[in-house]
This record gives structure tokens, C-alpha cells and sequence, in this order.
């Protein structure tokens, strides 16, 4: 009981601290000064795009076939609104195509920390195809009918993907995780917040791993798949028939779904359920 006690206030305490940060650097900097940009490339077939940024949202959406277009904000901070003007001049937005890639980077020119709002946040319109890397230290990260695959990373911040298709490859320390995809290939981590998977699984070895939050996964009713599921503090279900191997508790679920199964789900949770269902 006390192991159990201690896992759940440690992640408490990780989420307070995340929120305690966030509201002190309002304090300490409470001004904002904000400057628009925008910018557009021309592509052919699939290009990939990449985007690191810092203290910032990012967002994708498939649009028109042979254009990436880059809409955004840079912001700066300070105890006054001379110093927040003055500290925009420190956020660097870099844009670049080589080829098939198109490379999108905001930093701070004086590599120093700004306990404010200072950062820069993105929205793209991109092809369908397109495969996107997409970064952010401090921000959520959102696509929307992109199906070449997506690479998604933030330390703090939601992560969604909607209509997507392929490699699904996403991790954050403290945000949810919701997945809409078909074919999907599936990493998928956080350490505080739920993750959600709807949708339909290529053939290979996917994962779904969080330290504090639920687990569900919705597949299509003819789905075959091999099953390890476990969490510590909380209950393992399905609707599927299961085929069980070896010992089997409340906590977990280990056993194959269907004949000749060709996908393999992991998925591991400390404090939450796991609930693996048929889709409608």
C-alpha cells in the first residue's frame, strides 16, 4: 500500500510542479510582445517537414497538394513591456527547404532561459502525404489528416493526432496522448496523462506506456492481435475473446486475439485501467 501511495503522489507532485513553474513565470514576467510571420514553399509529392520549437503550440493540417504554407507568432516577455519588446528581438525563426525537406526552427539568440512567455508557436497547412517531425519543449502538439507518419515530442503538452496513417511515434513527460489513425504503427509515451487509441493496427510490435493515466484502445471488431497488458494500480479489461497465457489477475492480460495474429500490443500503466474494446 505504501509503494502504491508514494507512485501516486509522486505523480501528483510532478503535475503541481509543472503548474507551479507556469504560474511563477507569468509572475516574474507578466508582459508579452507578439510578431506575426508568415511564409509558403512549393513542393512536390510528399515533403517532410520538421519543427522544433520552444514554449509553443504546434499544429498541422492537411491542405493542398504541392504547398506548405507557415502561419505564426514569436513572443517576448518581460517585467515590463520595454523589456517583453526588446526581448522578442532574442526569438529567431528560421525557415528552410532542402530538396523534400522543409526545416522550421525558433530559439533564443542568447541562448539564455526567459522565465515568461517568450517562445513561438506554429500553424501549418501541408499536403496529405506529407511526414511530419514536430517538436516542442513547452506546448501541445496537434495533426489533422496527414498520412505519410508523425514524429510528435514535448515536454509539457498535449499530443493528438486526427485522421492519420502510418508510423505513429509520439512521447511527452506531461500531457495526454490521443491517436485517431488506420494502419498505424504505434510508440506511444507519457509519464503523466491518458492515451487514447482509435483506429486500426498495421502488422508489427506497437506500445502504449504512461506512468500516471488510463489506457484505452479501440479496434475494429475483426482485429487479431497478441495482448500484454499490465498496470499496478488499477483494472485490465476487453470485449474482445481472449485466448489467455500464462498466470492472469485483475491487473493483467496476456493472450492472443483471432488465429495467426501479426500485430503485437504493449501496454503498461502504474496508476490507471487499461481497457482494450471493439470498435462499433
Amino acid at each position: 500500500m505504501s509503494s502504491r501511495i508514494s507512485r501516486i503522489v509522486l505523480g501528483l507532485s510532478a503535475l503541481i510542479l509543472a503548474a507551479l513553474l507556469a504560474g511563477c513565470s507569468e509572475l516574474i514576467n507578466p508582459f508579452t510582445a507578439e510578431e506575426s510571420f508568415a511564409r509558403s514553399f512549393d513542393v512536390t509529392g510528399a515533403p517532410r517537414i520538421v519543427v522544433e520549437t520552444f514554449n509553443g503550440r504546434v499544429e498541422a493540417r492537411a491542405g493542398a497538394e504541392g504547398t506548405v504554407s507557415v502561419e505564426g507568432t514569436k513572443r517576448g516577455s518581460g517585467a515590463t513591456q520595454s523589456e517583453a519588446e526588446a526581448d522578442l528581438k532574442n526569438v529567431e525563426v528560421s525557415m528552410t527547404q532542402e530538396g523534400a525537406t522543409i526545416r522550421i526552427v525558433a530559439r533564443r539568440i542568447d541562448n539564455t532561459f526567459n522565465t515568461g512567455n517568450s517562445g513561438a508557436s506554429f500553424e501549418l497547412s501541408v499536403p496529405a502525404g506529407a511526414t511530419l517531425d514536430l517538436r516542442s519543449s513547452n506546448g501541445s502538439i496537434t495533426a489533422e489528416g496527414v498520412t505519410g507518419g508523425v514524429t510528435m515530442e514535448s515536454s509539457n503538452g498535449e499530443l493528438q493526432v486526427r485522421g492519420g496513417q502510418g508510423r505513429q511515434d509520439l512521447r511527452t513527460s506531461n500531457g495526454r496522448i490521443h491517436i485517431e489513425a488506420e494502419s498505424a504503427e504505434v510508440d506511444a509515451h507519457t509519464s503523466n496523462g491518458e492515451i487514447v487509441f482509435e483506429g486500426s493496427l498495421a502488422e508489427g510490435n506497437h506500445t502504449f506506456e504512461t506512468s500516471n493515466g488510463g489506457i484505452e484502445i479501440t479496434l475494429p471488431a475483426e482485429a487479431r492481435f497478441r495482448i500484454d497488458a499490465s498496470t499496478s494500480n488499477g483494472k485490465v479489461s476487453t470485449d474482445f475473446p481472449v485466448t489467455m497465457t500464462g498466470t492472469q489477475d485483475d491487473n493483467t492480460l496476456r493472450g492472443t486475439v483471432g488465429e495467426s495474429a501479426s500485430v503485437s500490443i504493449r501496454a503498461a500503466t502504474s496508476n490507471g485501467r487499461i481497457e482494450i474494446r471493439q470498435g462499433r
